[in-house]
Formats: C-alpha cells, sequence, structure tokens
C-alpha cells in the first residue's frame, strides 16, 4: 500500500474532530488547524429586530449559518425565547435557511425552517428570494464578514431589508495554525481545503506573518487546493492560484466526495 494523501483542514474548531474523523474512514492522512473563529457580537439593532419578529412585522427572517442560529437564540433571555420560537413558527413568518446544517440547528431549537436554497450560498438565497421580495420585511441574520451580495440584491428587488450582526469572524493564531502552515510550506500537505473565502484571507496573513507567504503561494500552485462555493473560489484565484475541486453544493460532505473522487484518478 502507498502512503497515504496528506490533507490539510482549516475549519472552525467545532467541526474539526468530526471533519478528520470523516477523512481518516476514507483512508486519508489529516493535518488540521482552523483558520477561522467566531466570537458573539453586540448589535443595536438585535431588539428591534427581536420585536419585528414577535409583533409579526418579519415576513422573512433569514439565517445564513449554523452560528447565527446558535447566537441568536443564546443573546434572547428565556422569558422571551419561546415567544421568538413561537413568531417564527408563525405561518405569516417564512424562515430561510442558509442550507441543511442551519436547518438543522433551527430544528434543534423547535424552529421549522420554510426554505431552503438549491445553492448554499448568498447568491442561491438570493435567487430563491428575489421573487417575493418586493414590499417585505426581510431580516438576514449573519455574521460582520457576511457578503454584500446578499443585502444589496434583497434591497434593489424591493425588499426593507434589516441586517442583524450576531457575531463576530476571529482569527485564530497560535501554534496550531503555525504548524499548519509550516507543513504546508515544507510540502508535506497534498491537498488544502478551504471552506469559506475568510479562511483563505486568515491563512495567507499568518502566512505572512510568519514569513512564509511567498514559499505557500509556491506551494499552493503545486498541489490540489479544494474549496466550498464560488466566493470562496475567487479569493483564491484573486491570488493567481487554481482551485482544483469545487463540489456542486456547497457542503463539507460533497467536498470530501469529490476529493475521494479525484484522489482515485
Amino acid at each position: 500500500m502507498g502512503v497515504p494523501m496528506r490533507v490539510a483542514i482549516t475549519r472552525p474548531i467545532e467541526y474539526i474532530e468530526q471533519s478528520e474523523e470523516m477523512l481518516r474512514k476514507r483512508g486519508f492522512d489529516v493535518i488540521a488547524a482552523p483558520m477561522i473563529g467566531v466570537a458573539p457580537r453586540d448589535d443595536p439593532g438585535f431588539e428591534p429586530f427581536l420585536r419585528r419578529v414577535i409583533e409579526g412585522v418579519a415576513d422573512f427572517v433569514i439565517f445564513t449559518s449554523l452560528n447565527g442560529v446558535r447566537f441568536t437564540l443564546e443573546k434572547i433571555d428565556e422569558a422571551r425565547r419561546g415567544t421568538f420560537i413561537s413568531a417564527l413558527n408563525d405561518p405569516a413568518t417564512s424562515v430561510v435557511s442558509m442550507g441543511p446544517r442551519t436547518a438543522e440547528g433551527l430544528e434543534r431549537f423547535g424552529i421549522k425552517p420554510d426554505m431552503i436554497p438549491e445553492t448554499f450560498t448568498s447568491a442561491g438565497l438570493l435567487e430563491l428570494l428575489r421573487p417575493y421580495v418586493p414590499g417585505k420585511d426581510l431580516e438576514v441574520v449573519r455574521s460582520d464578514h457576511g457578503s454584500k451580495i446578499l443585502i444589496d440584491g434583497l434591497r434593489e428587488a424591493g425588499g426593507e431589508v434589516h441586517e442583524i450582526k450576531v457575531y463576530s469572524i476571529v482569527r485564530p493564531a497560535g501554534e496550531r495554525q503555525h504548524e499548519l502552515i509550516r507543513e504546508v510550506a515544507d510540502g508535506n500537505v497534498d491537498i488544502l481545503t478551504f471552506t469559506s473565502a475568510q479562511t483563505v484571507k486568515n491563512f495567507f496573513k499568518t502566512a505572512d506573518e510568519l514569513g512564509l507567504g511567498n514559499i505557500i503561494q509556491r506551494r499552493l500552485s503545486e498541489m490540489l487546493i479544494a474549496v466550498i462555493g464560488e466566493p470562496t473560489a475567487r479569493v483564491v484565484e484573486d491570488l493567481g492560484l487554481k482551485v482544483d475541486i469545487m463540489p456542486k453544493r456547497a457542503t463539507f460532505d460533497d467536498m470530501i466526495d469529490e476529493i475521494s473522487k479525484r484522489s482515485k484518478i
């Protein structure tokens, strides 16, 4: 048997263990370090958002991530949480989920998602919602690094859009991240995975801080790069690099399927 291909994972810490297990079951060696993290964020628009939902003003409540669901519900005191959930489940309010993982998070809190786009991206959400938007109140719950595509597109389509930023994207930078970057620089990684545009930016920022930016650029031109989503692919390509693997569905599971197929070619 040959030496297994080594895959680098840059996902948030809460997904690392599960992701490593998935890859090892398929015969890959794995190195992992989160290149992106999240932290709760205060938004002055949060209380008005709660009132609009509870009072039935909101026509659509859009959750763009599982973290958005988690941080939203954690911010609401127990006395109002049940009322908020009931309001979301009211037939007059449509709850929109970015994808199946976000939908699962909603369901764990007893919230029934009404709509999920075919493509799990901001562009996919916009395509799904555009026909229903004119004259409607849309609440978009997301991070402070969300794509402008969704917000601008919904407003251009005639919606009254409120953007509620319930968490911040942060860049973890410690020995674990440094080790992964050094392993890539030393040529000890075969496939590097990026699950969001920000993971790419954070990876290169940390590499630059280590003085390895140029070496990393050369190494990545020699290895396979796998990404989730067009926005992530664009950031990689803007760096002059080639995306080798991008699944049609923007999920980690689908990316691993594509990596497995590619490794057998």
